[in-house]
């Protein structure tokens, strides 16, 4: 019996992926583990693992593709069903045949072979009467726009009932309850965004374009010539396209500010006893390490800050999912450290060097991007950051910013000297956490630190 791949859940929020390339061709032996894709996140490209050891019997997805979280995108079974199903078409060939039933001698079953997979698509999601539509591609093949063309101009099939659908609504539309309630606080219909000729299913950034679209239609001539501040069309300027990363870090911390209240806590840290300790240590550990082990120290003792909020459900957690902040070029990415809390601090510095040499080499694993329930955010090695606010990452509550470590005046017992501090600003959202909770978080964080290395004046 055959078992299907499908487009795995990326992260927060999202209803698509994109397949960025195939890593094995059908009739390749796979091991359970062993990578057999690669797949854009929403941060990222990751390996997607075979979940069955086997044979990889055929593709039903090709590199490029937009494809919505759940579909099924390949299949593995044993050498004998490859055999017995003949695949042995060229790749993109089976890749656009597969989502299209065979050929019959059946009327319907040779239209079908005349729509092309991704029309199948639309049309079973718009809820459009495929055998009305004329193709307008090769050989009448009916494709996409053809599909869309059908929907603006009416001919949805009246009486269908569709699956259950998590995502869709009586009209076929599908989208996450945020997309909804996105809409309704803006007074669109949704229906207005398919009629517009966006795909479906409708995300925020479906949205927000439709939005733009419609704002600089509907704006007056004038408005849209240049202002008499904008610079001179020849003035050196270079038009920089936004990747998809960069586009989906704006979205949602753009979300995050606009919905999460946040607000912040700073504390000030002597870090002496504790660097002069770690040089004692064997391995290679960082500062960033010492900071990691403790802020997960830290969190096991105070679970209001360990936890995410989201559609109006708190979760706390035990196990600490620690994500880490890593700039690339292409945007900030925040893999995760599972169970955090376990790791000794030579542990967490090898797990966490591992993980942000992986992020920097975009080979990290789909486990890699899913769970985070807390996040750091180190600036400290730019010496001119003193301290900064985070944007908290959704669905958590909860990111500590931290600034450089150097010297800096500090009153003790009286007397004033020079120690090496870093300046720690905690965000947190005042939705589901209050002051406290982040006053704890500081003084136990400190606990922390003295417990490793004590204090001494």
């Amino acid at each position: 019996m055959a078992t299907d791949i499908l487009m795995p859940n990326l992260g927060f929020d999202t209803q698509t992926g994109r397949l960025v390339e195939w890593l094995k061709e059908p009739g390749s032996a796979v091991q359970k583990g062993e990578a057999i894709a690669v797949v854009e996140s929403d941060k990222a490209n990751v390996e997607l693992e075979a979940i069955v050891s086997g044979v990889l019997l055929e593709y039903l997805a090709a590199p490029d593709q937009e494809i919505a979280i759940g579909s099924v995108i390949a299949r593995i079974g044993s050498a004998d069903e490859y055999r017995s199903t003949g695949s042995r078409t060229p790749a993109a060939a089976r890749v656009e045949a597969t989502a299209a039933p065979q050929a019959t001698t059946s009327p319907a079953a040779g239209r079908a072979s005349r729509v092309s997979p991704l029309a199948q698509r639309v049309a079973s999601d718009l809820q459009v009467d495929i055998e009305q539509i004329a193709g307008s591609g090769a050989r009448g093949r009916v494709t996409r726009s053809d599909v869309q063309q059908a929907f603006q101009q009416g001919h949805q099939i009246p009486v269908v009932t569709p699956t259950r659908d998590p995502l869709g609504d009586a009209r076929g539309i599908r989208a996450l309850p945020a997309v909804r309630r996105a809409a309704r606080e803006r007074g669109i219909d949704l229906s207005s965004v398919l009629l517009a000729g966006y795909a479906n299913p409708i995300t925020l950034a479906t949205l927000d374009g439709y939005i733009s679209a419609t704002a600089a239609s509907a704006a007056p001539v004038e408005t849209l010539a240049a202002s008499p501040a904008d610079p001179p069309a020849d003035d050196g300027a270079t038009v920089v396209p936004l990747s998809r990363t960069r586009q989906i870090i704006g979205r949602r911390l753009g979300e995050s500010m606009r919905e999460a209240p946040h607000f912040y806590v700073t504390g000030e840290f002597v870090f002496d006893e504790a660097v002069a300790r770690l040089k004692t240590l064997p391995g290679k550990i960082r500062i960033n390490d010492l900071i990691l082990y403790l802020t997960a120290q830290t969190l096991a003792r105070i679970p209001a800050l360990n936890a995410t909020f989201h559609d109006g459900t708190l979760q706390q957690y035990q196990p600490v999912h620690l994500a880490v902040a890593v700039a690339r070029d292409d945007g900030l990415i925040t893999p995760v450290l599972h169970h955090a809390e376990r790791y000794s601090l030579v542990g967490m510095a090898e797990a966490s060097q591992a993980l942000i040499e992986r992020a920097r080499a975009n080979r990290l694993s789909l486990d890699d991007l899913q769970g985070g329930t807390f996040t750091v955010s180190n600036l400290g090695m730019i010496r001119q950051v003193d301290h900064f606010t985070a944007v908290i990452n959704p669905p958590q509550v909860g990111i500590l910013a931290v600034g450089a470590l150097k010297p800096r005046p500090v009153a003790l017992d009286g007397g004033l000297f020079v120690r090496q501090t870093a300046h720690m600003t905690l965000s947190g959202d005042h939705r589901v956490v209050d002051g406290m909770d982040l006053a704890q978080f500081m003084a136990v964080f400190e606990e922390e630190l003295d417990r490793f290395a004590p204090v001494t004046h």
